[in-house]
């Protein structure tokens, strides 16, 4: 997963076991909000990619090989999940 912020930590990676249910997790930490179940409750707040002590930082687009015409009449065949 690539965190995309203002207040992400600037060239971190995590090395903590984050999961599909950490994106929840985080929302309820961040809002105050109470656990909706299973998912969420095993899972990490991502809280270790942020910092929210720093102050902003500017917006700094990052160039593209593919423009979205590509993206949009892309018209290769799907391939299987890269899974490995």
């Amino acid at each position: 997963m690539i965190v995309v912020s203002r207040y992400a930590k600037q060239g971190y990676v995590s090395h903590v076991m984050h999961d599909f249910g950490s994106i929840l997790k985080f929302a309820e930490e961040v809002f105050g909000l109470p656990s909706l179940g299973y998912a969420d409750t095993r899972a990490d707040d991502l809280l270790d990619c942020f910092d929210f002590s720093q102050p902003l930082r500017r917006f700094q687009p990052i160039g593209i090989k593919y423009d979205i015409e590509f993206f949009l009449h892309d018209v290769r065949p799907p391939l299987p999940p890269d899974d490995d």
